[in-house]
């Protein structure tokens, strides 16, 4: 998906630089203080961009050197995607399972873990935070059928998970393309602060698939409106959507992010007539429909647990207005500095390919979610955890880094050709028509005609050319 890039962006562009400015000032600090040593680590928080410079231009210069000469066909990008997201999937999932052997020595179980059990004649004690209770109930029905154990607990974890990973990926290739879509799905694969979430039972992965699954129905719904879908299933598609973020907002307010992936309407190329008109119909259709959302879950809950409308209505309220700063500062990096350093280092490449780039690009939309992450970095505001939120978005201007910076520069390269033409180009030289040349007939062929005049041995005077011969009437030839 392309979008226009307008006034605001470049307000995005500024926060968005100055956050990678500081989360790699963070990270290369720390980087610098574990293995170097901490009395000079501050030096740290400097040498780190230095690097990202160097990085940007070694990999972008290659690429633009590389695609001068060669020309990679679609089929060959889409064996190396199969590649990728096979490999992905499968070592991930050795990787996952492998874990539930070392479930006893890593397991973190905590309060959820406490009320999901089943116990005879007991029932847990509800959670007044919508994903926590929802991931209580869902883990209690795990429990019903693999009865009550650490490693069912664990096999629960690693279905969120893969469900997390196949959205994922579904979503931003969808949404940013096929490289982008192919490194966020190993960063949510191999990165250890994704496995480490395995043995930790608590709804972050829980609250990432449906993150995931609200983000998967509005990118749907925007490329349906922009690519020109009636009036009518363009505001069916924003009802629906908009109630289904609407709910996930009751359920976790962080949700509330995915509405600002709705600004795509009015940036993105719409490709109807009246694309104007329809974009912002379908906006406004989308807001009034998530109001309705949140309120129809609220009393959806307020019908099962019985605390009537206003009660869960205050109680959702005060949950979040009595919630501050809830852990350390950017815990969620958790001593893996050369991972979110290394993550940082290609999210920070659109800072630059921002300002290379054109009229048109497809990455500022990810921009306002990404800056919202870092409060998610800095304080667990909500109820659930905030790594694995952070880690997706964050791996995905990670891969629209790369893409822009590999595969960006498409008018320049166009150019270049051009010129590369223009100047090994010669008039063409007039060159003599050769003479036709036939392969011999063995056959023989006629002779060619020559006009002949007739002649004779001897000459006949003209007194002796007479030829008329008189014959009398009545003769009739019998005697």
């Amino acid at each position: 998906m392309t979008y226009r890039k307008t006034w605001f962006d470049y307000v995005l562009w500024a926060l968005y630089a100055g956050l990678c400015v500081t989360l790699l000032a963070f990270t290369g600090y720390h980087l610098y203080a574990y293995y170097v040593g901490l009395p000079l680590a501050k030096l740290g928080a400097f040498l780190v961009f230095p690097v990202l410079v160097c990085a940007y231009l070694a990999l972008r210069l290659s690429c633009q050197a590389i695609r001068k000469k060669y020309d990679f066909s679609v089929h060959g990008a889409v064996m190396l995607e199969t590649l990728v997201v096979s490999t992905a999937f499968v070592f991930g999932l050795l990787m996952r399972i492998g874990r539930v052997l070392h479930t006893p020595k890593e397991l973190v179980a905590g309060d959820f873990y406490e009320r999901a059990l089943i116990r005879a004649g007991q029932s847990a004690a509800p959670f007044a935070h919508g994903v926590s209770d929802l991931y209580v109930r869902c883990l209690s029905g795990v429990f019903a059928f693999l009865g009550n154990s650490l490693a069912a607990a664990v096999l629960f974890q690693i279905f969120l998970q893969i469900i997390a990973m196949v959205l994922g990926y579904c979503v931003v290739k969808k949404a940013a393309g096929r490289l982008p879509a192919c490194v966020s799905l190993l960063c949510l694969t191999f990165s250890g602060a994704f496995l480490k979430k395995i043995t930790v039972i608590d709804p972050e992965c829980l609250f990432l698939a449906l993150y995931l699954a609200g983000l998967f129905l509005t990118v749907s719904f925007l490329k349906a409106v922009l690519r020109g879908q009636s009036a009518t299933v363009s505001v069916l598609l924003a009802v629906f959507t908009g109630g289904a973020l609407g709910a996930l907002i009751y359920l976790e307010l962080w949700s509330a992010t995915l509405l600002f992936f709705l600004a795509g309407l009015f940036t993105g190329k719409c490709q109807a007539p009246d694309g104007r008109k329809r974009c912002i119909t379908a906006f406004f259709a989308a807001i009034v429909s998530c109001v309705a959302g949140f309120f129809s879950a609220v009393a959806v809950d307020a019908a099962i647990s019985g605390a009537g409308f206003t009660g869960c209505l205050s109680g959702w309220g005060l949950l979040y207005a009595k919630r501050g700063l809830q852990g350390r500062l950017f815990g969620v990096i958790d001593g893996q500095y050369v991972f979110w350093t290394a993550l940082f280092v290609m999210a920070a490449f659109l800072a630059f390919e921002f300002v290379r780039g054109e009229k048109e690009q497809d990455y500022t939309l990810w921009f306002f979610p990404c800056i919202l992450s870092a409060i998610l970095m800095l304080t667990d505001f909500g109820g659930t955890g905030s790594g694995s939120v952070a880690l997706f978005l964050f791996s995905v201007t990670a891969g629209l880094g790369i893409r822009n910076c590999v595969g960006g520069g498409q008018a320049e390269k166009v150019r270049a050709k051009i010129e590369k033409i223009n100047e090994t180009a010669e008039e063409p030289e007039v060159l003599e028509k050769e003479k036709t040349r036939f392969i011999e007939n063995p056959l023989p062929l006629p002779k060619k005609h020559v006009k002949r005049e007739m002649d004779y041995d001897f000459e006949i005077s003209e007194s002796d050319m007479h030829y008329q011969i008189d014959i009398p009437e009545g003769d009739d030839f019998d005697f």
